[in-house]
């Protein structure tokens, strides 16, 4: 396991590769980390407002989770940039005017970044990425904040040496700036690069903006707007496995 020093040190440089011409398929991976490898995130809403709801009777459905990621993604499209525990504070404010709420906003947001420290992986995400690592280098692609991403990782057991963020870009996906830098990293060309994640708009769009290949993870039970038919989707990240192994033909 990479300690939180080295792997943040590790994201900073560029992979230098000599690709080799002609090649075939997609040699490199990029990841979204909440959604595709870890429950739960950002996206739902957090535990410690679900509770302050209830307490003021108000139930929580999938129209308020809605909602929630509405406000979440309403300031990762600000400008200029706001930083991840502000956009937090700022989709509470929010939340506590609409439904009447009092609480301590700082208090709440360490509490919902506690719950995003601890989320689990997906079943399948150990084994399938010990098999990617010997095959292709992979970089994660994130919107969350950094130190809270690298924490969840660890508590997975999960290290990787490539780790991009937005508060290290000062940018939010889908900006091409984010990806770009994924690209750098890795070292390959963009049309060998896979990016995987579960927003059509943040990782699709974003990736493909850039020249890099995409899948959409669109796991059993996960909400979202229908992407358009031309849009790969897979259900696991076994999926992805085989999507990468057919490409190289």
């Amino acid at each position: 396991m990479l300690s939180r020093r080295f792997v943040a040190a590790a994201g900073s440089g560029t992979r230098f590769v000599v690709a080799p011409k002609n090649l075939r398929g997609y040699r490199g991976l990029s990841l979204d980390a909440f959604g595709a490898l870890l429950q739960g995130g950002p996206d739902t809403v957090p535990q410690v407002l679900v509770r302050l709801l209830a307490e003021h009777g108000k139930p929580v459905d999938r129209v308020a989770h809605d909602l929630w990621r509405k406000s979440l993604h309403t300031q990762y499209a600000a400008d200029p940039f706001v930083a991840f525990r502000e956009a937090h504070r700022r989709a509470f404010d929010e939340w506590f005017t609409r439904f009447g709420i009092r609480g301590d906003v700082d208090a709440c947001i360490d509490e919902a970044f506690d719950e995003y420290r601890h989320v689990q992986a997906y079943p399948e995400v150990h084994a399938v990425l010990q098999e990617f690592e010997r095959d292709v280098p992979m970089a994660i692609v994130s919107n969350m904040d950094t130190m809270v991403l690298l924490d969840a990782l660890h508590n997975n057991g999960l290290s990787f040496t490539f780790i991009v963020t937005s508060e290290e870009e000062q940018r939010y996906k889908p900006s091409r700036s984010i990806f770009q830098r994924a690209i750098r990293y890795l070292g390959l060309p963009p049309e060998n690069l896979l990016h995987v994640g579960d927003s059509y708009i943040e990782d699709v769009v974003g990736s493909t903006s850039v020249g890099m290949g995409s899948v959409l993870l669109r796991r059993p039970g996960a909400s979202g707007d229908p992407p358009p038919k031309s849009t790969p989707i897979v259900s696991d990240l076994r999926e992805v496995r085989e999507f990468v192994r057919r490409s190289w033909g």
